[in-house]
């Protein structure tokens, strides 16, 4: 999944209640290793703007795979855009 993201390509998890999710960007700064990966974790609001909670950096798109796979042992499953 995350292996492959390009520039600007966006995936999205959802908790197992459907409360949280999480959105993890790719996203290319000025060079190729300057790259990486934000994981920001909210959740929608009818009629509002999203809440969003925490933002994280990944510089590693190995270790924003890992946290995707672990997620997914936890029930957490692929969904749609949310904001």
């Amino acid at each position: 999944m995350l292996g492959a993201a390009r520039h600007g390509q966006t995936h999205w998890l959802s908790d197992p209640e459907g409360y949280w999710h999480l959105k993890f960007k790719d996203v290319l700064g000025r060079s190729y290793l300057e790259s990486h990966i934000e994981v920001i974790k909210g959740r929608p609001i009818k009629g509002e703007p999203a809440l969003l909670k925490t933002r994280t950096i990944y510089h590693y798109v190995h270790d924003a795979g890992e946290l995707w796979k672990s997620l997914q042992r936890e029930g957490w499953r692929v969904t749609s855009a949310q904001w």
